[in-house]
């Protein structure tokens, strides 16, 4: 889905949401998409859409079994070692992912800057071109290969309607290597997808992909659709479509297809009926959610149905749910933000509740609407200790226990007040034996000490 047809879709539920209720804010609908031009659909939507009433399933769930929150273990570590603290130049800063020995992060003001992993000094920076125009930030960075940073930059800088470009840059040398236009702004960890052979990108018109030469940029083929809305990922380095129709007047089914990643032949894995939203990846199978309950749009609240499809075999199993868990996958489980701050871990086999926690990140809300909060960062998962950690604005951070829920460490790092921004996250990466957290303008590694499982 293209960004104007996703603010629209965005706006339609939000007043579908509440067309008459006095109590709500008038402004909601524009509030969340202009929020949602500053992080991508899975870090701001689903947890934004979530404080107003609407998430995916997470806040919604009660289960038979009633609430079934972890107990704490007997101890609570909050031992760690800061490495390290950076305050990165700039005002506003989007996104980063790591590499080796180094983080990289994009900003309003640059397309990319480069921080040693060991020490937090910056060794590098590329600046981006006129900053007065209508950029768009981005919500994820596609990674680092082979000595290449992928990032965004503004295709047109300086004017109204920017547009973006894929850009490579060339650690070394910090040169462009090469630039592809993308159709519309969306820069998302859907919108360009490394595997093996090549960068998937989406192309300069929509509905349509290309595969590119990663050190080139050279076209290497390119597929296209109809009716439909498609996300991207990669598993086992071959790159895969999910697709869903976008209309009423679209075949109403919504298919897995695999790119061979030399031609990109299609060949179609599994077909199911109904509009379906892209959940992850679990090992080599494709998790996708749909409407079990007849409501209009996918963020509606009710029974929804998970799809697992295996990539290699092409089976699909359906489990019917209380909701819609979107979230981190990680080993078999799907980690969903909920609507206060809490965490919700669903099984990605069967889509049944595992356990639920407060995360305890003391996350503000603005003053004067208490629909706009702020969120914690999505899970950065250790799968050697079974952790998963979260991030929140004010700099505190919580490791969870993956498989139960328990709280197993907590910590902090100073970071500068700064004013509330409702429905923006920080952002926090695992690396090495430790995390890499962004808050702000603020980078930071951190290693933390947990408490053994039980303990």
């Amino acid at each position: 889905m293209n960004a104007d047809r996703l603010d629209h879709t965005i706006r339609d539920v939000l007043h579908h949401w509440t067309p008459d209720d006095p109590g709500a804010p008038a402004d909601i609908a524009d509030r969340v998409v202009r929020r949602r031009r500053r992080r991508n659909l899975a870090r701001v939507t689903g947890a934004a859409l979530g404080l107003a009433g609407i998430t995916f399933g997470a806040v919604l769930v009660t289960g038979a079994g009633g609430d079934d929150k972890a107990r704490p273990p007997a101890r609570v570590s909050e031992r760690s070692t800061l490495l390290w603290r950076t305050t990165l130049p700039g005002m506003s800063w989007d996104a980063c992912t790591t590499g080796p020995g180094a983080v990289y992060c994009r900003g309003e003001e640059y397309d990319g800057i480069g921080v040693d992993a060991r020490t937090g000094k910056i060794v590098w920076q590329h600046k981006a071109k006129d900053v007065n125009g209508g950029s768009s930030p981005a919500g994820a960075l596609p990674g680092v290969r082979d000595g290449i940073l992928y990032t965004y930059a503004d295709h047109a800088p300086g004017t109204s309607g920017a547009g973006t470009d894929l850009v490579a840059l060339d650690i070394d040398s910090r040169r462009v290597l090469w630039k592809h236009e993308l159709a519309d702004d969306s820069r998302s960890s859907a919108s360009a997808v490394l595997f093996d052979g090549g960068i998937l990108a989406n192309s300069p018109t929509f509905r349509s992909v290309v595969a590119l030469d990663d050190r080139t940029g050279r076209t290497l083929w390119t597929y296209s659709w109809d009716k439909a809305d498609c996300d991207h990922a990669a598993i086992g380095g071959v790159p895969y479509l999910m697709c869903s129709p976008d209309s009423e007047e679209s075949p109403r089914r919504s298919t897995v297809v695999r790119l061979d990643p030399a031609t990109g032949e299609p060949r179609t894995v599994a077909s199911v009926e109904g509009p379906t939203a892209y959940i992850g990846t679990d090992g080599d199978a494709i998790l996708l959610g749909g409407m079990a309950g007849g409501q209009q749009f996918l963020s509606d609240p009710g029974p929804a149905t998970l799809t697992r499809v295996d990539v290699g075999s092409g089976q699909v199993s359906q489990h019917r749910v209380d909701g819609l868990p979107m979230g981190v996958v990680a080993d078999g489980v799907i980690l969903t933000p909920g609507g206060n701050g809490d965490a919700v871990a669903y099984s990605a086999d069967d889509g049944k509740r595992l356990w639920s926690r407060d995360l305890g990140l003391k996350l503000r809300t603005e003053p004067g609407d208490p629909t706009m909060r702020e969120l914690p960062s999505a899970a950065a998962v250790d799968l050697g200790t079974r952790m998963a950690y979260y991030l929140g604005p004010s700099g505190r951070l919580v490791g969870l226990d993956l498989d139960s829920g328990a709280v197993r460490w907590r910590g902090r790092v100073p970071v500068p007040e700064s004013p509330v921004e409702g429905g923006i996250a920080p952002e926090l990466m695992l690396y090495e034996r430790g995390l890499i957290g962004q808050v702000g303008g603020e980078l930071f590694r951190i290693r933390p000490e947990p408490a053994e499982a039980g303990s």
